[in-house]
Order: structure tokens, then sequence, then C-alpha cells
């Protein structure tokens, strides 16, 4: 017994000494006002989620609304950044969500129809360099998916992306 123990507990500090975390950053793109969209908040709670269920760990900084001010974004950016290095993650995942919400009746509602694309890139905080990065765009509209359920499948698309590119570099996930 104590030598399963022993090795259950090898097995774990092993898989633990090769796990990636990483902070995630969700950047809405293209909206009017200053408001975070429930959709975003829909789609880095998904991320969380699909990272949290694999025991991996993972952080959030404040979701950030892009007003075509290239200063303060950087000055931002570096903010989540520094805030992950201080907590000790190893990888900063930044997600650009862009939206097309000008023909929308409804542009703050949860809707896979809003949602143009997204743009993910990932960095290494020990090199500070990108290591992967990814364009995603929603599939095709149907009345099915055009809901939260659609932006969550959208999200876990992405998710699944990122696991994909962490595990390719060494992360077990």
């Amino acid at each position: 017994m104590k030598k399963a123990l022993l090795a259950a507990a090898l097995t774990f500090s092993l898989f633990a000494a090769n796990a990636k975390s990483f902070s995630l950053q969700v950047v809405q793109r293209n909206t009017p006002g200053d408001q975070v969209f429930d959709s975003s908040f829909v789609v880095e709670q998904t991320i969380l989620d699909h990272f949290f269920d694999r025991g991996m760990i993972v952080s959030n900084n404040s979701i950030l609304v892009s007003k075509d001010d290239a200063v303060k974004e950087k000055t931002d950016l570096r903010r989540s950044m520094m805030e992950a290095r201080i907590g000790c993650m190893d990888l900063f995942v930044k997600l650009d969500l862009n939206y097309s919400v000008l023909d929308s009746a409804n542009p703050t509602a949860i809707l896979l129809s809003n949602i143009k694309s997204a743009d993910m890139e990932i960095v290494s905080l020990k090199d500070d360099a990108a290591i992967a990065k990814g364009k995603f765009t929603p599939p095709s509209l149907t009345d099915l998916n055009n809901n939260r359920s659609g932006v969550e499948d959208f999200a876990e698309d992405i998710a699944k992306k990122i696991q994909a590119e962490i595990a390719e570099r060494g992360g077990a996930i």
C-alpha cells in the first residue's frame, strides 16, 4: 500500500513539474462604449473552466475593452503580464475577441453572430517571446448555435487549441 501511495505521489509530482501555468487576458475589440459584453465573459469563463477541469493552474485579469488607444492598451497588457509573472505563471495567453455589432439588433446579447473572430497569442513569460498564434472564426450560424451555447462551443474550440499548443511545447495537460 505504501508503495502504491509513493508511486502515485511521484507520478503527481512529475506531472506538476511539467505542467505549464498561464494567465489569460481577454481583449474585447470593436465595441461601442466601455461595457464588457456578456459574450466576452462567457468566452473567458469557458476557457478557464476547460483548464480548471483538467487540473491546470490558470489565472485571468479583468477583460480589457480596446478603444484604439495603443499606448494605454500596451500599458494595460504590460501590467497584466507583470501580474502573471508575480503570480509565477509560465505563459501569458492574450485573446482578442473581435466583434461585429454595427448591424446587430442586440449587440450586448450573448450571440455568436456578434463575434466576428478571435486572435490568440501565447507568450513565454520566461523569454518574453511569442511561442504560438492562432486565428479563429465562429462556425456558420444556425438557429441552434446563435446563442450562449454557440458562444461556449466556440470558446471550447479555442481552449482546445490553446491546450494543444501548450502540450506541443512540453506542458502536460
